[in-house]
């Protein structure tokens, strides 16, 4: 599993820092309606940011490396007087772990708390601008401008961390012997690749350790834009209905139209998590 890690840290170090993936040839049927649009679709389904990449691939190898070693520190205190192959064994162990942890730079093992930063400075911000007596008059203005701009600015965050980052991540662990295209968007495995998977290693060794593997988050549920469209949508639906100025007919029609964008964001998002759910029943998480 180890020599894995190094080989995909490898891969994503060496190459370019922006990569374009061919398509793999798909069917006939519709070209002449999707032709025009090819090349934003080879662009939206092959675009890659290595460092991007990288990141998530060190961040995932220092979590995993880390947990295991926890794991098997105070096991090694235990034994710290007794000797033979089991203590060699552990011992060895621990020295490639620590090796695992070296291999990625510092950024990557400070990412986890890091994270919580911005929703934190976010919502530590509202909550100012809330109790403040001078920005009552702002109010208003900063919410309708929260609601104009937010659903945009997911889905910049979306293309650039899942789409073009942590989807190419996921395709190297599951395709890290062979071409990382093979693994774009896989919940399961083909029959005819025989390879094992970062994922399978993973959950072998876990097993043979008795650690309790916990289970990739899922921040492509997570960051996926349609939610928030969703939440936009329904706020704006809402904030017109407290105002009282619709009439019913014009009440009756943005309901219905409300509930049209309602029903077409869901889609995606139930698609998201039921990909994740099926990735997780097939053990790629």
């Amino acid at each position: 599993m180890l020599s894995a890690y190094a080989a995909i840290i490898e891969q994503v170090g060496s190459g370019p820092a922006t990569h374009l993936h061919r398509r793999p040839p798909s069917g006939a049927h519709l070209w002449f309606v999707l032709a025009p649009l090819r090349w934003i679709r080879d662009w939206w389904w092959g675009f890659s940011i290595r460092p991007i990449v990288r990141l998530f691939v060190e961040t995932h190898v220092s979590a995993r490396a880390s947990e295991m070693g926890r794991f098997l520190r105070p096991k090694r205190l235990m034994m710290a007087e007794e000797s033979g192959d089991d203590i060699r064994r552990l011992d060895e162990c621990l020295r490639s772990l620590a090796y695992a942890e070296g291999m990625v730079a510092g950024g990557s093992r400070s990412l986890g708390p890091v994270r919580y930063i911005p929703p934190m400075a976010f919502a530590l911000s509202w909550i100012l601008i809330a109790l403040n007596p001078a920005f009552r008059q702002l109010q208003t203005g900063l919410l309708y401008l929260a609601l104009n701009t937010f659903p945009f600015l997911m889905l910049l965050v979306y293309a650039v961390v899942v789409r073009f980052g942590f989807r190419w991540k996921r395709a190297l662990f599951i395709a890290w012997a062979s071409e990382a295209v093979l693994g774009v968007d896989k919940t399961r495995l083909p029959e005819a690749y025989k390879s094992p998977t970062i994922y399978q290693l993973e959950n072998q060794v876990h097993v043979d350790m008795g650690l309790r593997k916990h289970a990739e988050f899922p921040i492509d549920v997570v960051l996926h834009p349609a939610p928030y469209l969703f939440l936009t949508v329904l706020a704006g639906f809402l904030i017109l209905l407290a105002r009282g100025d619709l009439t019913v007919a014009r009440l009756l029609t943005v309901a219905l139209f409300q509930f049209l964008l309602i029903i077409l964001f869901l889609v995606p998002a139930v698609g998201a998590v039921r990909r994740y759910r099926e990735r997780r029943k097939a053990g790629l998480v």
